[in-house]
């Protein structure tokens, strides 16, 4: 038997002890026997359940309903119908359900507001048999309903965030707990290790085995424990694992060797007695890659036309500011490694590319990149040029010529994909983009493989969303000009 411990930093549980599950067969210990009594299907069911939500949600459904009926809407006795029916129906669909783990405020909102169209166009649909009720004030209660349902569970969603227990071997937890810091879209509250180890938890309570992580959720009232890939526990003892938490009301979440693939590219399925999980390749042609091309080239167009007049005056401003063209071109890598000649406005003395083996010395970057932050080079205007982003304008004309587009990997320079290895050459197989992950999410900032990461998870998982959520970052990016110098 194995006690279940803390170390020193954390407090000692006071749950019974478990015993650790042996490697496999039927004399393995069942772990799940091991859940307090006290812990059964109706208790679980109150986990889940977020009763607060409910109630506040009965309440603008009622209030709803008698402003329904003071309006002379409805009548008193079909509002109330209505508003107690969305609320079971919303209950039904586990619109009140906790927060799930890695679930965004956003699908909350478009479940309940999906499930409001739905009703009303069946209310709709059956309006020539609602002979005593007039449908379409019905179909608007429906509509109003969802609509306050959404707003407030979007406002619930938002303040409650999960609770997880990381399990797994000392240098998975590790590096799960890294790659977590950067979400805020969960708390968490404790880590189990497979053995004693000197890996940094922090402040965080940690405890020993994974017959450990029962306990430790019911301590920490967790939502969710994750097992991370790695950690060599047989389906028998994930199984009992999965029976033990359900006991408890917490989720089991199963990691998987995939890095950064959305859930969109999955799917999971069951063949000869395995659960398997599949990668769905990523979309690299077809009718969306047709319509990216066509939207992004006719908005260059449209935004170059509209702009020509203030390009020309800070093309003049650059001439006058510092000898040399207002123009700079560089030859750039584009799709599948062809060479292609990018503009943009000069913001660095004419000499600085010759100037630039004389500063490798003073390279602030890591990787293949050339970056300094007070680059003697860049002239007055360039600095002011550089913080807006405005020097970047050029490369519409590079974006109708169809050598880049408006979203896409950072443009490299012919020197730096000679040092490519794997990873990055996997940017080269989609056009550059003016704007990507890498600049909305720090630029400069970055280091050489957060950069690379972030570029190959937008490769890797393009989607027309996608771009336009980047786009709509990138305004946020150049507005507060992080990484920009």
């Amino acid at each position: 038997m194995t006690q279940v411990t803390a170390r020193t930093h954390a407090p000692r549980v006071s749950s019974p002890t478990i015993p650790r599950p042996r490697a496999a067969g039927p004399s393995a210990p069942d772990v799940a026997a091991q859940v307090a009594p006290a812990e059964t299907p109706s208790s679980v069911r109150r986990h889940q359940t977020s009763w607060p939500v409910v109630a506040v949600d009965t309440a603008l459904s009622l209030a709803l309903a008698l402003a329904a009926t003071a309006f002379d809407l409805l009548a008193m006795e079909v509002a109330v119908a209505t508003s107690t029916i969305w609320v079971l129906v919303s209950s039904a669909a586990g619109h009140y359900r906790k927060r799930e783990l890695g679930e965004s405020r956003g699908s909350r909102f478009r479940l309940v507001l999906g499930t409001g169209v739905r009703i009303a166009v069946l209310v709709l649909a059956t309006s020539p048999w609602l002979t005593t009720i007039d449908p379409v004030a019905l179909s608007q209660l429906v509509a109003a309903l969802s609509v306050a349902s959404a707003v407030h569970l979007l406002v619930a969603v938002r303040r409650r965030r999960p609770r997880v227990v990381l399990a797994g071997r000392p240098r998975d937890v590790r590096d799960a707990m890294l790659e977590m810091e950067a979400n805020d879209n969960h708390d968490l509250v404790a880590v189990c290790l497979t053995r004693t180890s000197k890996v940094p938890t922090g402040d965080l309570p940690t405890y020993l085995g994974f017959d450990a992580s029962p306990s430790a959720a019911r301590q920490h009232q967790a939502d969710a424990v994750v097992v991370l890939p790695g950690s060599r526990l047989t389906p028998a003892e994930v199984r009992r694992l999965d029976w033990a938490l359900t006991g408890v009301g917490t989720q089991l979440y199963v990691g998987t060797c995939l890095l950064d693939v959305t859930p969109v590219r999955t799917r999971v399925f069951a063949t000869g007695g395995l659960t398997l999980v599949r990668a769905v390749p990523p979309s690299m042609g077809g009718p969306r890659r047709w319509v990216k091309e066509v939207v992004e080239r006719v908005a260059a167009t449209i935004g170059l036309a509209l702009l020509l007049p203030a390009l020309l005056v800070i093309g003049l401003l650059i001439r006058i500011d510092s000898p040399g063209p207002a123009i700079y071109r560089q030859l750039r890598v584009g799709r599948d490694g062809r060479l292609f000649t990018m503009y943009k406005f000069r913001s660095m003395s004419s000499s600085a590319d010759a100037e630039r083996t004389e500063l490798v010395p003073c390279n602030e970057a890591d990787g293949v990149l050339f970056k300094i932050k007070q680059d003697p080079r860049v002239t007055g205007l360039g600095r002011w040029l550089r913080r807006t982003s405005i020097d970047e304008v050029p490369q519409l004309w590079n974006v109708i010529r169809g050598d880049m587009s408006l979203v896409g990997p950072r443009p490299a320079l012919p020197d730096e994909v000679a040092r490519y290895d794997t990873d990055p050459r996997r940017r080269l197989v989609v056009k550059p983009g003016m704007t990507g992950l890498w600049q909305v999410s720090g630029r400069s900032d970055l280091s050489w493989a957060e950069s690379v990461r972030l570029d190959v998870r937008y490769v890797d998982n393009w989607s027309l969303g996608l771009d336009l959520a980047i786009l709509a970052r990138t305004v946020k990016a150049v507005l507060n000009h992080r990484g920009a110098y």
